[in-house]
């Protein structure tokens, strides 16, 4: 699992998202539910979190 630093576009909220995938790959934005709007709202994916230097770098997957 990767840890990523998301911010909502509406109320600019930021949390940290864990995904099994590369989100770098899904063009700097993602719907999520956000909890202080109460509602499915775009994300800014701002950065991987991963201490250790292991992020993935956009184009090293392949979407089927």
């Amino acid at each position: 699992m990767t840890k990523w630093l998301l911010k909502c576009t509406v109320c600019g909220e930021e949390r940290v998202f864990e995904a099994g995938f590369n989100l770098a790959l899904l063009g700097g934005r993602v719907y999520l539910y956000c909890k202080r709007c109460k509602a499915n709202r775009v994300h800014l994916i701002l950065g991987c979190l991963e201490e250790d230097g292991s992020c993935p770098v956009a184009g090293a997957d392949v979407i089927d």
